[in-house]
């Protein structure tokens, strides 16, 4: 331990913003906290962690029956797009979920202001270990002025929920620079054109390094903070992608408003690995540039993040899931 340390868990508020409120749903009860403002508004929300049930079954657990045995349990409003606070209308882009940690002295600070603040801890939560919750920290678009609440305001948030997932495992060769189509059935039956229009390298070394150069991180964040990242960054990818080699990029369109995940066959043999520390994880998307494809529809992008020499021409690949979205609902806390 060092002061170091502590002023990067350190955080001064301009305001605080105490809502208290718990919601249940299924027998599974939330509590929402409240809201910070510094140089942005965020939302907290602690949720219950929900660990995938595991299956005994005999034989290779590789990462095919891994991804197969996986029952998704997704934060409950990690994916929630507004709040509204009576008449005060909020837009939420994006957060994250993270595990409660008593050695996370930002987020213990942030339960004593919030006490400080006049938030209750509500009965149903004091003796419930922290290792069986999320919090959730929602990032509030474009506030600088937390509004008013009382007691009787009613609370009114939209859910975006996690698309519905379902496992396909068809065998798809992709060759770089070359475009391809094929079909699919889908769960309800239905027969699924897919084109795939380009299949490309990604030199993702050079991509990062390219992400972390940008002169507009350094308006934001300190010599210090930029460090930290950087080298964050790059323990990730010497783990998950050795300098010199490559992920595969896929642009493609789909005739079903469904977003599609392929991994390679190498990928799906092969068994998890074991990694240092907590910076292995890096999860990639390839956003296309164009919004239209070839054939007319959306086009979307997907990558495999399977590391591939970058001489590699034929990879013998898997559509291995497709996701199905799912309609927006709301619901009202009073």
């Amino acid at each position: 331990m060092n002061f170091s340390l502590l002023e990067d868990f350190h955080s001064k508020w301009q305001d605080i913003l105490v809502i208290g409120k718990t919601t249940e749903r299924n027998g599974i009860k939330y509590h929402i906290v409240g809201m910070t403002l510094s140089d942005e508004a965020k939302l907290y929300i602690i949720e219950p962690y929900m660990e995938p049930e595991s299956q005994n079954r005999k034989g290779i657990r590789n990462h095919r029956r891994m991804l197969k045995e996986h029952e998704r349990h997704g934060y409950s409003y990690l994916h929630c797009s507004d709040l509204c606070l009576d008449d005060v209308h909020l837009k939420i882009q994006g957060g994250m979920g993270s595990p409660m940690d008593s050695d996370n002295y930002g987020m213990i600070q942030l339960f004593f202001d919030m006490m400080g603040a006049g938030w209750t801890v509500p009965e149903w939560l004091k003796d419930i270990d922290w290792e069986n919750l999320i919090l959730l920290t929602l990032n509030i678009a474009e506030v600088s002025k937390l509004p008013h609440l009382t007691p009787q305001t009613p609370i009114t948030i939209t859910h975006r929920p996690n698309p519905i997932q379902h496992i396909i495992e068809k065998t798809v060769t992709l060759n770089v620079g070359k475009s391809r189509s094929f079909c699919f059935v889908d769960n309800h039956g239905d027969e699924v054109l897919c084109h795939i229009n380009s299949v490309a390298l990604i030199d993702v070394w050079k991509n990062t390094e390219k992400e972390l150069n940008n002169p507009k991180l350094a308006e934001r964040f300190s010599p210090e903070q930029l460090k930290e990242a950087a080298k964050h960054s790059y323990d990730a990818l010497e783990q998950c992608c050795p300098k010199g080699m490559c992920y595969i990029g896929i642009e493609y369109e789909c005739s079903k408003n469904y977003d599609l995940t392929f991994y390679s066959k190498q990928y799906l043999k092969s068994r998890p690995e074991t990694h240092q520390g907590s910076s292995h994880f890096l999860m990639m998307r390839l956003k296309p540039d164009q919004e239209t494809g070839t054939h007319g529809l959306p086009l979307q992008g997907c990558v495999i993040q399977t590391p591939v020499p970058p001489d590699t021409i034929k990879i013998p690949a898997e559509l291995f899931l497709y996701h199905e979205r799912v309609d927006e609902w709301t619901e009202t806390i009073i």
